[in-house]
């Protein structure tokens, strides 16, 4: 039975497996060879309040204020010293575990621990409300997992956090934004006598924090809010229903954003491939996490959709997404493309002028003289005529099959469009088309109509009209393609493959930059297209356009 065989493969292809991996823990703090009497008696304290946390709440948060109180003036005596400022992290941190363990919601008004109050000073910007999330101090939880097998952390004062959307937004849509909140975010406590005030603070936007008359490096976490929101919402599992029945998850396709939006950041923009969904690009949002200067210089949107769409279809909703979040942030500079594998197709859309090229291939006659209702017509003008886009400043290409895929053509492709249901919107164009559309030898065959991977195809109509055109001057583009580390592919790259789209596939000419890298078909994910990236937008902001 072919069935089993063809999901096997395609899945093998998308690297199933766990992605990622959280395991709650009761962290101990424990001590460096060096440290000093005075530390040590915190590590007995930080021991004695940890027994009392269930049956005496009150007495633990004292415990670990008092302590965080002394480990305070210690920091101001001596604000080089690590071990002090581990161990105010750590008293900072079993506050929020107490908090959350006793499920304390209201900050409305101070807490209060036996003589000293809890309260929140400020918070990272206007809106923001710690009363609507569950805050999970990071060291409360082992991360792990294909996709997290690095932590990007930043070593410094605070308590890192992932505040936890309480409730989903009802206007996540509209503002491009998450329907739960799973965001990193570092806190820092300050002692007004018998006062704790916490201000709260985003480690994307803020590098140090002052407190006292000193100024620290600020912890931050971008690792765990990830993992948090891969073991919650498993988005994964999308990726292979999506490709089977499209339009049931037809609400899925959107932009959203990755952080608050920021008009003085360049946006960088991320679009899935065949099977996939944004969670693909985890690998390498913790590393763009990781590195300064990409941090203070981009902020990362993702766009999502059914990969069972023709991906003509998947681009024009993308020009209507790129149109919405004009009116929603008109100031916002203009974009850096990255797309894998189909998320390269629609990228190549974006940055491509078809004029009437690609109608006339399937139509053989101008759009005004074609006989079909306005509302067919505007769905086959969407998907086949369109100009470059103005809003995107540069492309990456990562394993991108721009003249198909040979096993979409065979029989995997085969069987898998006798998987793949239709799309409804190509259905009710389904009769018109058949009455109308002369088809080349080896095109789409609308007795059966479109889907995505029918347009995977080398022979088909529309990969092959697009790839004669021209890209745009305008946007410079850079290729990463994958040889699976075969040392042949680089002495011979029209031979190479990443063992589903092959060099001769993938290679653009006029390219700005061209890497082989020693990758399977996932080199997003790999780190050497990580790192390619990475040297790729460094070089944009070299060039001015920041």
């Amino acid at each position: 039975m072919r069935l089993p065989v063809f999901l096997l493969v395609i899945l093998t292809l998308c690297g199933c497996s766990r992605i990622a991996v959280l395991k709650e823990v009761n962290p101990v703090f424990k001590l460096s060879p060096e440290v000093s009497v005075d530390i040590d008696s915190h590590t007995k304290a930080f021991r004695e309040a940890t027994k009392y946390e269930k049956a005496d709440p009150s007495r633990a948060g004292e415990s670990y204020l008092a302590s965080l109180q002394s480990l305070s003036r210690d920091l101001e005596k001596n604000p080089k010293s690590e071990a002090t400022r581990r161990a105010y992290n750590f008293a900072l941190e079993r506050m929020f575990s107490l908090i959350r363990a006793r499920n304390y919601q209201s900050w409305d008004a101070p807490m209060v621990f036996g003589r000293y109050q809890f309260t929140s000073k400020s918070v990272p910007r206007a809106g923001w409300r710690p009363n609507t999330f569950e805050f999970l101090p990071s060291d409360q939880v082992q991360v792990g997992g294909d996709y997290l097998q690095h932590m990007a952390v930043r070593d410094g004062l605070g308590a890192s956090l992932v505040a936890i959307g309480r409730t989903e937004k009802t206007n996540y849509k509209a503002t491009f934004s998450q329907a739960r909140t799973y965001y990193g975010v570092s806190a820092v406590a300050r002692f007004k006598g018998n006062v704790c005030e916490v201000s709260f603070h985003d480690p994307l936007d803020e590098e140090t924090v002052t407190v006292g008359s000193h100024t620290y490096p600020l912890a931050a976490d971008f690792t765990t809010p990830l993992a948090v929101l891969l073991t919650r919402e498993r988005p994964e599992k999308l990726g292979l229903v999506r490709l089977l029945d499209p339009d049931k998850y037809a609400e899925t396709a959107r932009l959203s954003r990755l952080r608050p939006y920021d008009p003085d950041r360049i946006p960088l923009l991320l679009v899935h491939g065949l099977l996939d969904t944004p969670a693909t690009w985890v690998p390498m949002v913790n590393a763009l996490r990781a590195d300064p200067l990409i941090r203070k210089k981009y902020q990362i949107w993702a766009y999502s959709y059914p990969s069972g769409y023709p991906y003509p279809y998947s681009a024009a909703l993308l020009r209507q997404e790129l149109d919405r979040i004009k009116t929603v942030y008109p100031n916002h500079k203009p974009i850096v493309y990255v797309g894998h594998s189909m998320g390269g197709m629609i990228g190549k859309l974006m940055i491509t002028s078809t004029g009437d090229s690609v109608w006339e291939a399937y139509f053989h006659d101008k759009p005004a003289r074609i006989d079909m209702s306005p509302r067919e017509k505007k769905l086959m003008e969407d998907m086949f005529i369109f100009n470059a886009r103005p809003d995107i400043s540069r492309a990456i290409f990562i394993c991108t099959p721009h003249r198909g895929a040979d096993m979409a053509g065979g029989w995997i492709g085969r069987i898998g469009r006798k998987l793949v249901k239709v799309p409804q919107t190509m259905i009710q164009i389904g009769d018109a088309l058949r009455q109308i559309v002369t088809l080349s030898e080896g095109g789409l065959a609308y007795e059966t109509l479109p889907t995505s991977i029918d347009t995977l195809t080398p022979t088909n109509s529309f990969v092959r009209t697009v790839d004669s055109l021209p890209i745009s001057p305008r946007i410079p583009y850079h290729s990463i393609m994958g040889d699976r580390g075969q040392a042949k592919a680089k002495l011979h790259p029209e031979e190479g493959s990443d063992g589903f789209v092959p060099y001769k596939s993938s290679h653009l000419p006029g390219a700005a930059s061209e890497l082989i890298i020693p990758s399977n078909h996932s080199g997003h994910q790999s780190p050497e297209g990580i790192a390619e990236v990475i040297r790729i937008l460094k070089l944009h902001l070299a060039r001015g356009s920041n």
